[in-house]
């Protein structure tokens, strides 16, 4: 039997003994600061206690731990906003997303919901901020490209790497449109997989910015779109909610109005995939898909991704530049685009009345020209 001798036990009890002495000591200087920290608030000491969270950062990330320093930093950009202290409290939020990134910390519902309450919570702008050409710049953008970008290095899925997490992209659109910036809500709608709450957005988005005559445009659109990302239970749900729900249709198909139809059957098309149902229908339909130029293109792709069709001769690169750049103006970084499927994953125009002007420019008739739902998006020689 091997017998170890006490000289040889005294050095390494005598590390272990050191090293707890020194983490004893680390804790002991953490919760000296933490201490410091209260009172610096009670007393409005709000730059010291500042400088305190940010020491607090450096030090429990040396620890790795980073369960309390998340809580911490949270709570803490959360009071510094509460206390009208927004660029204090913007630099914490920023050192959050800092340590979900350091921690490789998974997507997760509660981590989510601090995002975005914090998204929510900190202003978009300060008067102080707006420069000299008058030119406004939102002051979260550092933070929701972190933010993004560490949802895109701890995803499994191809997909979410590459344009970032779904579930994400959902609560963002969400804070974005109860701040009525509907162009920007749309963009992270549209990376979403949640098709029936963006559906009840586009309602919105429509009655406040559209004619009357582009109640079909504004959800054609969107599942054009959506189908090009290959998600076809999300332009479903995202099409017959919104047919049901919007005041200006209310209905079952078959619809009134040609391009519903259209999209109707084209959902049809896909489940039983059939190639001759689908040429047929786009041939059928040329006069409602002449209405926006875009939505060539989308079909094309369309065909290419779901029934192997072959790309027009003029395109130049793949349909997923429109997404590379979609991402590019979101994190002004673009991204290498992947199509991943659902089973991947858990007359024509009528009354052109506006309804409400928001600086959009929308067609007044059938000619082909962008409209308010396309515009809002990208622009044509965006999309390949």
């Amino acid at each position: 039997m091997l017998h170890v001798s006490s000289s040889r036990k005294r050095p390494l009890q005598n590390n272990i003994e050191d090293l707890r002495e020194e983490g004893n000591v680390k804790m002991a200087k953490v919760s000296r600061l933490e201490k410091k920290l209260t009172l610096c608030l009670a007393e409005g000491d709000f730059y010291e206690a500042h400088q305190i969270y940010r020491t607090l950062y450096y030090r429990m990330a040396d620890q790795h731990k980073y369960s309390e320093l998340l809580e911490l930093l949270y709570e803490g950009a959360s009071k510094f906003i509460e206390l009208n202290q927004p660029a204090s409290g913007t630099d914490l939020a920023e050192l959050y997303i800092e340590a979900l990134q350091k921690s490789n910390t998974p997507v997760s519902s509660p981590v989510l919901n601090q995002i975005e309450s914090l998204f929510a919570k900190i202003p978009a702008e300060l008067a102080s901020e707006i420069s000299t050409s008058g030119q406004k710049v939102d002051r979260r953008t550092k933070f929701l490209n972190n933010a993004l970008k560490w949802s895109m290095d701890v995803s499994k899925k191809k997909e979410h790497r590459t344009r970032g997490h779904p579930d994400l992209h959902q609560r963002i659109a969400g804070v974005l449109w109860h701040e009525h910036n509907y162009e920007q809500s749309r963009n992270h709608f549209l990376l979403s997989d949640d098709g029936e709450t963006f559906a009840s957005f586009l309602i919105d988005f429509h009655l406040q910015c559209g004619l009357r005559g582009e109640v079909d445009l504004f959800v054609t659109q969107a599942v054009l779109q959506i189908l090009c990302r290959k998600k076809t239970k999300t332009a479903s749900a995202c099409f017959f909610h919104y047919a049901e729900k919007h005041p200006g249709i209310q209905g079952e198909p078959p619809y009134k109005l040609p391009l519903l139809n259209f999209i109707w059957l084209l959902l049809m098309c896909l489940e039983v995939k059939k190639v001759t149902h689908f040429s047929t229908l786009v041939e059928q339909y040329q006069p409602s898909i002449r209405r926006d130029p875009t939505y060539t293109s989308y079909l094309d792709k369309i065909g290419q991704l779901y029934f192997g069709l072959p790309p027009p001769r003029q395109e130049s690169q793949p349909m997923g530049g429109m997404f590379a750049n979609l991402l590019k103006g979101l994190m002004g970084d673009t991204k290498k685009e992947a199509v991943e499927s659902d089973s991947g994953e858990s007359s024509d125009t009528g009354d052109n009345d506006t309804i409400c002007s928001d600086g959009y420019e929308t067609p007044s008739s059938e000619a082909a020209a962008p409209s308010a739902a396309s515009s809002a998006l990208l622009n044509d020689d965006e999309l390949d």
